[in-house]
């Protein structure tokens, strides 16, 4: 899985490379989610999905073990970027309340701060 990190001094940010979040790479996004959420000094984290154009019920577990893994931890996890496809999975899916949506990162960091 291919992505590209940045951290400021409260917030990581997180970039996928990939087009899909699938089952294909569900499997290491958990495993570096976990990573992070056991990190004290990665504070929030924001994920931009602006390159994903297809998901799956595995991207959508993925998405959720990290909601989960940083509230557990009082920290925020914020998507950012989503395409059309991906918001509409998120809204049938019955997630749009679950998450913290932004429209960029911009949005995302400014939404951490309030």
């Amino acid at each position: 899985m291919k992505f590209e990190l940045r951290q400021d001094d409260r917030v990581t940010y997180m970039t996928l490379k990939s087009d899909r979040l699938d089952t294909k790479i569900a499997p290491d996004l958990k495993s570096q989610f976990i990573t992070l959420a056991n990190t004290t000094d990665s504070g929030h984290l924001v994920l931009d999905l602006g390159n994903i154009a297809f998901a799956d019920s595995s991207g959508l577990s993925a998405l959720l073990l990290a909601h989960r893994l940083f509230r557990d931890t009082d920290r925020r996890f914020v998507l950012c970027n989503l395409s059309d496809r991906v918001a509409k999975l998120i809204d049938i899916s019955q997630l749009a309340n679950v998450f913290s949506i932004a429209a960029d990162q911009a949005s995302a960091a400014a939404s951490l701060e309030a």
